[in-house]
């Protein structure tokens, strides 16, 4: 079942019904980008913190978190440039953004034929295929790595992800 939150920013809530071994490989990395954070950490994997972006999105942001992360979460947001901008104003100066992302390879073609995918129950709903790295070029995030890579699953758009980690850097002027 899925849910939409309440008025204001579209948060898409219900369970992931990812192929298992697509499941347990990005529960690792997950558990991986949460050893690395310190400080004060957003895991958008948690309901709450999916709050917290979309008072965010609607403009009541505090930057006062260290790490932000999703793993297959931003999935939950239509407006993925919107969610990237919030982000990029709860993370403290020097904070860090770290996504595992579902996308689709580029092309018209490839995008067509993976259309009628995005029906099915494993995916109805989640906002899938995007790019998340032109994306994130929207916001002051800088990014330090970025990998992809490929899942052997039946569900086409669960098959390609993109992991990045970015970091919030602080815009200067130059004084004369």
């Amino acid at each position: 079942m899925i849910v939409v939150s309440k008025p204001g920013t579209v948060i898409v809530e219900g369970n992931r019904r990812f192929p298992r071994s697509v499941e347990a490989a990005l529960d690792r990395r997950r558990a991986e980008a949460l050893g690395r954070a310190n400080g004060r950490v957003l895991d958008l994997s948690d309901e709450t913190a999916r709050e917290v972006l979309a008072s965010a999105i609607d403009g009541q942001a505090r930057p006062d978190w260290d790490w932000v992360i999703s793993v297959a979460e931003l999935i939950r947001f239509p407006d993925l440039a919107g969610a990237l901008g919030a982000i990029d104003r709860l993370l403290a100066p020097g904070g860090r953004f770290a996504a595992v992302e579902p996308v689709i390879r580029p092309g018209t073609i490839r995008v067509l034929a993976l259309a009628p995918w995005s029906v099915t129950p494993r995916v109805r709903g989640f906002h899938i295929g995007r790019d998340l790295v032109a994306a994130l070029r929207t916001t002051t995030l800088v990014s330090d790595d970025i990998s992809r890579f490929t899942f052997r699953t039946a569900v086409a758009p669960l098959r390609h992800f993109v992991s990045v980690e970015a970091r919030r850097v602080e815009l200067k002027t130059e004084e004369k």
